[in-house]
């Protein structure tokens, strides 16, 4: 049977009994000094299914979902609240705009939010739960809080990962604060490590203390779900025909550490993640910095390619402790010079070629987490609707979901996850439409309504500056792809972006805050 989500109390369901379906769109609650924008769009529909709400505060994701319900204030859902590059004023305000928008259809009093996901643990979705703490924690009250199976520590599995995960940051970071920093390899590893790892200046704490928040608040709640593909359908407290389906993160390690892998690769074996580099392969590279900053003592010796009874130094001690040339290095000097020293032969040396695997290291970490997202879809069962949130799932977490089947009340036979892509009207484009982060196969070609939309959370200048070449979002063949799947309804948040006539002509409501899309 299905779950039900962020249930109310029989105290406050007879307190609101009398409250209408209809979505208010005025309200007395003051709105935000830092945002003119209004709760509510005119000429937006006073009476609809679901309205889904795409914040523009950059590059990142922060969905509010609004459910009417009889009898009962709307149920709202915050999806994610994230961005790159803003600061602690700019997210505040954008979260007390979301404050403001569920005082006003709420009636005033606390914000009710009824259900808070995070979808996993990068800066661009979670980084407003740190900016903006202080908003969250007086005016809102959260009912719920959904996370994947992949954030529950309860579980050793859990823990090695996050342990793995630690590793690979303390490595980065060491390599970082060494004269390793200035390597063309490098460059870029510090903005990779920022979704993890937040600088000061943004207002945030570390991410993983933003995820740890949301999980006080749900089991200060109590009601906190750690989420598994295929589990039981589950439903929405008082909201009537909405099914929410749990696609991903997937079970299989082998597709949670997927992000790029063909079939060959899959044969081969050949999948160069965390799981591939090892402990032992990360233990050497941090003991490759150690040496650089003299720090060798103990264990970190046996990571050398050579050991010191083989290695010939330029210069050594004499008897008297007097640093001097060395004598064995007499023997092979003339080589050395005609050679290793050559600056017409500087091609040859190898030494700083395993810098790359630092590079390779961080956007692993980065794709590794990608694939922990929890995927959900939401049915409205009457019609078939379907929408689809699948936070930063790659390539991997897509594969998955042709193997996970839901018991569905009323059918004889478990439906397959990938029906539920072919009735998809709403697809909030995974990982800002980078080019590895929405499947062609088994994914968006599946994707066939004709009322099809696509939403991307993304702001182009800011993935410009990423990294030392910026990164391309959106993916021009991906872009191409959903235009034609969408008949143009792709809409994009950056402010700069205008919503195209036949957006506005499916009802897609926009204002420089915010993107507003209705299921009637």
């Amino acid at each position: 049977m299905p779950r039900v989500a962020a249930k109310k109390s029989g105290k406050v369901a007879k307190k609101t009994a009398k409250a209408k379906v209809r979505v208010k769109t005025r309200s007395k609650v003051k709105p935000s000094k830092g945002i003119v924008a209004p709760v509510s769009v005119a000429g937006s529909p006073t009476q609809f299914r679901v309205r889904v709400r795409m914040y523009r505060q950059g590059l990142g994701d922060c969905f509010l979902l609004t459910f009417p319900r009889e009898g009962n204030h709307p149920f709202h859902m915050l999806i994610d609240c994230g961005a790159l590059g803003r600061d602690k004023q700019f997210m505040t305000s954008i979260v007390e705009h979301i404050r403001d928008t569920v005082r006003a259809e709420n009636g005033g009093g606390k914000a009710k939010l009824d259900l808070v996901v995070a979808t996993h643990e990068h800066k661009d979705h979670l980084s407003g739960f740190n900016q903006a703490r202080d908003v969250f924690n007086n005016d809102f009250d959260i009912g719920g809080v959904w996370l994947g199976w992949t954030e529950n520590l309860n579980k050793p599995e859990i823990r090695a990962i996050k342990q793995a995960r630690k590793k690979a940051i303390a490595k980065l970071q060491a390599a970082l604060k060494s004269p390793l920093a200035a390597a063309p390899a490098l460059q870029g590893v510090a903005q990779v490590l920022g979704f993890s790892e937040d600088e000061d200046s943004t207002g945030a704490g570390r991410i993983a203390e933003a995820l740890e928040y949301l999980k006080l608040r749900g089991k200060a709640a109590e009601n906190i779900e750690y989420l598994k593909p295929g589990c039981d359908p589950l439903e929405l407290d008082g909201v009537k025909g909405v099914r929410v389906y749990v696609l991903g993160p997937p079970e299989d390690p082998i597709l949670l550490k997927t992000s790029q892998a063909t079939a060959e690769m899959k044969s081969q074996d050949l999948i160069y993640h965390l799981a591939a580099i090892g402990d032992a392969g990360m233990d050497a590279l941090g003991a490759a910095v150690a040496t650089l900053t003299g720090a060798t003592a103990g264990d970190g010796e046996r990571y050398f390619p050579f050991s010191d009874e083989h290695r010939i130094p330029r210069s050594s001690p004499n008897q008297f402790g007097q640093p001097g040339p060395s004598p064995y290095f007499a023997i092979i000097e003339d080589f050395v010079s005609k050679t290793y020293d050559d600056p017409n032969q500087s091609w040859r040396q190898i030494e700083d070629d395993w810098v790359a695997a630092f590079g390779e290291l961080a956007l692993d970490l980065d794709n590794d987490t990608n694939n922990t997202s929890l995927v959900l879809a939401f049915e409205f069962v009457k019609k078939g609707e379907v929408l689809l949130f699948v936070g930063d799932a790659q390539v991997g977490n897509w594969q998955s979901w042709e193997r996970v089947r839901f018991d569905v009340p009323g059918r004889a036979k478990p439906m397959p996850a990938l029906e539920l892509l072919g009735r998809t009207v709403f697809y909030k484009v995974g990982h800002h439409c980078s080019h590895n982060a929405t499947l062609k196969k088994g994914g968006l070609e599946l994707m066939n309504r004709d009322d099809l939309v696509a939403f991307i959370p993304l702001d182009e200048a800011t993935a410009k500056n990423q990294g030392t070449k910026g990164w391309e979002m959106p993916a021009p063949a991906l872009l191409k792809a959903l235009k034609e799947k969408t008949a143009e309804r792709v809409v994009i948040s950056d402010v700069n972006e205008r919503l195209s006539d036949k957006a506005n002509k499916a009802g897609i409501r926009a204002t420089d805050t915010y993107i507003d899309y209705f299921l009637e």
